[in-house]
């Protein structure tokens, strides 16, 4: 596929021609905005540039709790700091926005494209990234950024590509297990002992079917647990030579933990609503789970009092998701206003309180002001699971190309 080389950016150096640019734009019409390089723009330019736009934002809209938090809180606050406008225009798919820009690029739609910032992460980063399909460097300039630490790899790379500025932080996302403490007093700590649990508890352990995304990110982990950890999958490109042969060790062990499966195996739970749904009626004692849906649980009621979160030391996921600017964003300047009030300490706090996502913070809380790790710590004892602890058994998702073989595989031989 042929992609037009990245697009030449007016330099702004001065307030005079910022204020020249911005008296020239049309801003109840949206009409094209002026292009700029990011790298030399004060951050006050942008805001300026930004000031009365209003900005679209392609991002997934399957929960009511994400587009929630976006319609309600993130557009008060760029309404009330900057005089922006959120257009949030709903996906099903973040591809979706993948193949717009990509679309409008190759049609000659260098500038004043539809989609100004999406919320994005793997396989979708990598397409525009290396098509050279995204504005940018620009994560470094924006004011969020002082209180993340650029050498943790969940904030540094995307699915192992290093994300270079192409992509701001957004949400953080681990995949760990949750348990009924009650019936599960000791939880594994690796596959091995959740093997040996599920053969002494039979029908009492389950996950969701692959390929729908609870139940691919569960082979993911057991392709670090039973194959010697993350690290050797941790390079920018896929292995082929390293699949051929580690990945029967994962066909082994799940064709071995079926028939102690819910149900013998006979079937899968299709979605993770209907995990939880086993989870919470006691027919299954244990599950994967994402922690923004086992906060949800504990805090709403839905799970055991007794329900307790716990992670498989190099095998649970940390998971987090960006945002990035096309190429031919329209309004880029509000793009990186909306960029970073979400990866700010103030957007990050909000939607990590489980009654509005649930979703944990990916900056480093160290590099707070003590009030505001004060303010993040109370949140935390509500989420009912002690994150940072947790967190630091996480590993990072590596390429995505393991993750299609393993949803591919899982078909041919373990559902039929």
């Amino acid at each position: 596929m042929h992609y037009l080389p990245r697009r030449r950016f007016l330099y702004l150096s001065a307030s005079a021609t910022l204020a020249t640019l911005v008296s020239n734009c049309d801003r109840g019409q949206q009409a094209t905005l002026p292009a700029f390089d990011p790298t030399v723009t004060t951050w006050n330019e942008v805001i300026e540039l930004a000031r009365g736009t209003t900005v679209n934002w392609a991002m997934w809209g399957g929960s009511d709790q994400v587009n929630s938090y976006a319609d309600g809180w993130v557009a008060e606050q760029l309404q009330t700091q900057y005089e922006v406008t959120l257009n949030r225009v709903p996906l099903n798919d973040t591809v979706e926005a993948v193949n717009k820009v990509v679309g409008e690029v190759q049609a000659g739609v260098t500038t004043g494209g539809s989609i100004d910032l999406i919320w994005i992460n793997g396989e979708n980063f990598r397409t525009l990234k290396q098509g050279n399909l995204l504005f940018g460097p620009f994560a470094d300039k924006l004011p969020a950024m002082q209180y993340y630490d650029a050498n943790d790899p969940a904030v540094s790379n995307d699915f192992g590509l290093p994300i270079e500025g192409y992509s701001a932080p957004y949400t953080g996302a681990f995949y760990l297990m949750a348990g009924d403490s009650a019936r599960v007093p000791t939880p594994p700590t690796d596959f091995e002992e959740l093997l040996a649990w599920a053969q002494a508890n039979p029908g009492r352990f389950t996950y969701v079917a692959p390929p729908q995304f609870d139940g691919s990110r569960f082979l993911l982990t057991v392709l670090y647990g039973v194959t010697g950890g993350y690290e050797q999958y941790a390079g920018a490109e896929f292995d082929e030579a390293l699949w051929n042969q580690n990945s029967p060790e994962v066909w082994a062990y799940l064709q071995a933990l079926e028939p102690y499966l819910w149900r013998e195996g006979s079937t899968y739970p299709p979605t993770q609503s209907r995990l939880q749904e086993l989870f919470s009626n006691g027919e299954i004692w244990m599950m994967p789970a994402f922690t923004a849906r086992i906060a949800e649980g504990i805090a709403t009621g839905q799970f055991p009092d007794t329900t307790q979160a716990f992670a498989l030391p190099g095998a649970a996921l940390n998971d987090p998701s960006f945002t990035a600017i096309p190429v031919n964003a329209n309004n880029p300047a509000g793009a990186m206003v909306l960029a970073n009030m979400l990866s700010s300490p103030a957007g990050q706090l909000q939607k990590f309180n489980p009654t509005v996502w649930g979703d944990p913070p990916l900056l480093t809380r160290s590099l707070l002001p003590p009030e505001l790790q004060a303010d993040f710590d109370q949140v935390e004892a509500a989420y009912g699971m002690p994150l940072q602890t947790l967190s630091q058994d996480t590993v990072p998702v590596v390429n995505a190309e393991y993750t299609t073989r393993l949803e591919s595989e899982w078909e041919a031989q373990i559902a039929t």
